[in-house]
């Protein structure tokens, strides 16, 4: 550790650009101001000869693979160079303070461990009762600190995992936290945040022996349900294990990952729309019945298809290069309605009611509705079909990423996330004018695509969880000279990216700017983006 005055004379200095470019690649310089800022926010909290180390956790971009990571697919994030910042004073006792660097707009919160904590360790079902249970009974919505108690109730959970044997010498810390990632956003700005804590917590008590590289990101995956959201752990692995001038690829089931080269002529532009789509509200019930969807789909293949139960485990087993069938593809998706509601799915799969009921639940769909009451409003129905279309196309566009990034083609990389955004999108864009965009999913359609031999990869699905503001960004991108282009994270809001070879990428992230006040009346904020690496402790300047 070092005084708060040691770190403030490092950033200013030249081994700190070293440091820096290291990191963050050409992004570096970019990353001066919120490192000022944490430190003089700090120094104003603790005196500028207070003791403190520094963690860093960057937030992440998917380039490949878009709703498929629970289903088996693989995932091809990035680090940005976009980050959660803390500055970490250790504490001699069992309480955790977490301080902001802007307090007028996010107050200071603590907590002790055994406050947070299960009383004795549980077993993932065990904590998904427990978390979700818990968040039934917080009286007000979670604040930003929130995700610091949720990092500290892991680690006692876990603590034999993360190599702590003694829970009664756990000590607790104060930290200043700063970030600039935009909020939900899809950008993972949450799970940086995360990751930061427990990042910072595991350093507190087990010190240098701590690598950030070696840990479970499964965990870190569980860890974040405290919060009240159900995800995987494809963040969390791109935050811990992201390398400079690289993409990730994450594959799930067992969890397994590999470096791959990003093209270094290239650059990524994150334009965003600055429409959130809040996890805790009408948006969770619509991702919620994507996700529906694509369970009930594999519901109706196991029961059409009694032969195929073991060879399709997960939605990326239906993929051609998995399956090797493409013929039985087609044949799989023709089984699938295109929509249903949750009353046709009972009588369509009897013996599954149940698991019905859970997932109608999910989407906010009363337990009545599915029991015939004519008093109950009726379940608006799953896009099935378009959906699982969706799931299968997509995993195959990612499974051939890593093939396109090794022999660095670029035109394809780009093809390949544009076709992917066609999935997700709901309008196109001509002349400043949007006209409803929906791909074709009737039995026409898909027996023309297989007469002529469309390949899947090609064929975009329905997911649908773009918004026509991130659908003319991507459609302007295009236009004006992006390789590619499509939209972040989970949809309903957030962000689009595009592919840009990096000497043109200013100029087209300007013209998209300038077409976007023209035509919606609303300033673009954007950033430029390129692989950095994952999350770290700093000990010393």
């Amino acid at each position: 550790m070092r005084e708060v005055k040691e770190w403030l004379n490092w950033i200013e200095a030249n081994e700190w650009r070293q440091w820096a470019m290291g990191v963050y690649g050409k992004a570096w310089e970019g990353r001066f101001s919120p490192f000022k800022a944490l430190l003089t926010a700090t120094a104003k909290r603790f005196g500028e000869s207070a003791q403190v180390f520094l963690v860093r956790a960057p937030g992440r971009l998917n380039l490949m693979g878009r709703h498929i990571d629970h289903r088996g697919g693989f995932v091809h994030p990035i680090a940005l160079p976009r980050e959660i910042l803390l500055t970490v004073r250790p504490r001699d006792d069992d309480i955790v303070i977490a301080h902001h660097a802007e307090p007028e707009k996010f107050p200071s919160h603590a907590f002790r461990f055994g406050e947070v904590a299960p009383a004795k360790p549980l077993s993932v079902d065990e904590w998904e009762c427990w978390t979700r249970e818990k968040a039934t009974q917080r009286k007000t919505v979670a604040g930003w600190a929130i995700y610091a108690e949720a990092a500290a109730a892991t680690i006692v959970n876990w603590h034999k995992e993360f190599g702590i044997s003694d829970l009664s010498s756990l000590r607790g810390l104060e930290a200043v936290v700063y970030g600039d990632i935009p909020p939900e956003a899809g950008l993972s700005s949450s799970s940086a945040l995360f990751v930061a804590f427990l990042v910072a917590l595991l350093h507190r008590n087990i010190g240098a022996s701590l690598d950030t590289r070696s840990l479970p990101p499964e965990i870190c995956g569980y860890g974040e349900w405290y919060v009240g959201t159900r995800g995987g752990a494809g963040d969390h692995a791109a935050i811990l294990l992201a390398e400079t001038g690289k993409v990730m690829r994450i594959g799930f089931f067992p969890m397994n990952f590999e470096l791959l080269p990003f093209p270094e002529e290239l650059c990524l532009l994150v334009m965003d729309s600055g429409e959130r789509a809040h996890k805790a509200g009408g948006a969770r019930a619509e991702f919620n019945r994507r996700v529906a969807a694509y369970e009930v789909g594999m519901m109706i293949w196991h029961e059409r298809f009694p032969e195929l139960r073991e060879r399709l485990r997960y939605l990326r087993d239906a993929a051609p290069s998995r399956l090797g069938d493409e013929g039985l593809v087609y044949r799989l998706l023709k089984a699938l309605p295109r929509y249903a509601t949750f009353d046709e799915l009972v009588e369509l799969l009897p013996n599954r009611k149940e698991r019905l009921l859970q997932l109608a639940a999910t989407c906010r769909v009363e337990e009545k509705t599915l029991l015939n009451s004519s008093h109950a409003p009726r379940p608006s129905p799953l896009e099935i079909r378009g959906t699982c279309w969706f799931g299968v196309a997509e995993c195959e566009r990612s499974e051939m990423f890593r093939q396109v990034l090794r022999e660095g083609d670029i035109d394809r990389i780009g093809e390949l996330m544009t076709v992917s955004h066609d999935g997700d999108r709901v309008t196109r864009w001509r002349d400043s004018e949007p006209s409803p965009f929906q791909f074709p999913t009737d039995d026409f359609a898909l027996e023309a695509f297989e007469q002529n031999k469309v390949p899947i990869w090609k064929q975009a699905g329905s997911y649908r969880c773009s918004t026509p503001t991130i659908d003319f960004i991507v459609d302007t991108a295009l236009r004006v000279g992006a390789l590619g282009a499509q939209l972040s994270g989970a949809g309903l809001g957030g962000c689009a990216m595009a592919l840009a070879r990096r000497d043109e990428a200013e100029q087209i992230a300007e013209r998209i700017a300038s077409n976007y006040q023209k035509a919606l009346g609303m300033e673009l904020s954007w950033f430029t983006a390129e692989p950095c690496k994952g999350a770290q402790v700093l000990s010393e300047p």
